[in-house]
């Protein structure tokens, strides 16, 4: 869609409402994640689409675009922007930034690159990231962060959803495995608090109208259009992006590159956040 005919109100609430018609058609195609066991208890048919231009102040929303869920990798990106924003930029000798060609969770390249994450959106690079925000303890540092969020999207509450971070702290060997690896190579400190500084992390709600609204930051490059303010360096945007869309789908990044060829970063609670800069 052109950024004219985002300009009109009329044609992109249409657009939106075709391509939330296409999605809804889809549902019954996937599954909900289970390994998790408090997200199996979402309803397979919640769906919501939201697409907010940079240059109107309301987007336009469709469905279940006010229903709160846990962001899990989705927020990734957005730990990564508020660590940047803290002028942590030691954190690239620590996580590479090459697309990682394998499961999100893979200990393959680890064992390979001695303790060195691929990239900061796959779980063990995100490790490290949450592991990196202020705060001498997690819900200093889970507190910080939410901050962060919060002085974006001023209406979002962005709390954790306890039933998850239970739920997924009880399951999550796989992290801690991970965790405990890089401190081997000394990629970490502490690898407790920095694997349940993650797992809270992935447990924060948002939703759909919450994230079109935080990525505007993305979109505008770096400044909030709305609040009329620069929330990050230029530069720093610019690796974000470019981290969305060369590791933010892990290993289907490619095919999504050529299909839709916008930067973009899933979740597997269902989200998907994708930003088009300079536009939506």
């Amino acid at each position: 869609m052109s950024k004219e005919r985002l300009q009109d109100r009329a044609a992109l609430e249409a657009t939106v409402r075709r391509a939330y018609e296409a999605g809804r058609r889809a549902l019954g195609s996937g599954a909900v994640a289970n390994y998790i066991p408090a997200l199996a208890n979402a309803s397979p048919g919640w769906f919501g689409l939201v697409v907010h231009p940079v240059d109107a102040t309301e987007p336009v929303a469709v469905g279940d675009s006010d229903l709160a869920f846990s962001l899990q990798s989705v927020s990734k990106i957005f730990s990564l922007a508020c660590l940047l924003n803290d002028d942590d930029h030691v954190v690239f000798e620590r996580v590479g930034v090459e697309p990682s060609g394998d499961a999100f969770h893979s200990i393959v390249r680890l064992e390979e690159e001695r303790g060195i994450p691929r990239n900061p959106l796959i779980n063990a690079g995100a490790i490290v990231v949450s592991g990196r925000l202020k705060g001498a303890t997690v819900d200093e540092k889970i507190a910080h962060f939410q901050g962060f969020l919060r002085g974006i999207c001023t209406e979002g509450a962005f709390g954790v959803d306890e039933d998850v971070y239970l739920s997924e702290w009880k399951t999550g060997f796989r992290n801690r495995s991970l965790a405990n690896y890089m401190r081997h190579w000394e990629t970490l400190e502490d690898p407790m608090l920095y694997c349940e500084t993650y797992i809270r992390q992935c447990a924060i709600e948002g939703t759909a109208r919450g994230l079109a609204r935080l990525g505007l930051v993305l979109a505008n490059g770096g400044v909030d259009p709305i609040q009329q303010r620069r929330v990050l360096d230029g530069r720093d945007t610019r690796t974000l992006l470019a981290v969305m869309l060369t590791c933010g789908l892990y290993d289907e990044v490619g095919r999504i590159a050529v299909d839709v060829g916008v930067p973009a970063k899933s979740g597997v609670s269902g989200g998907l956040h994708a930003v088009v800069p300079g536009v939506c």
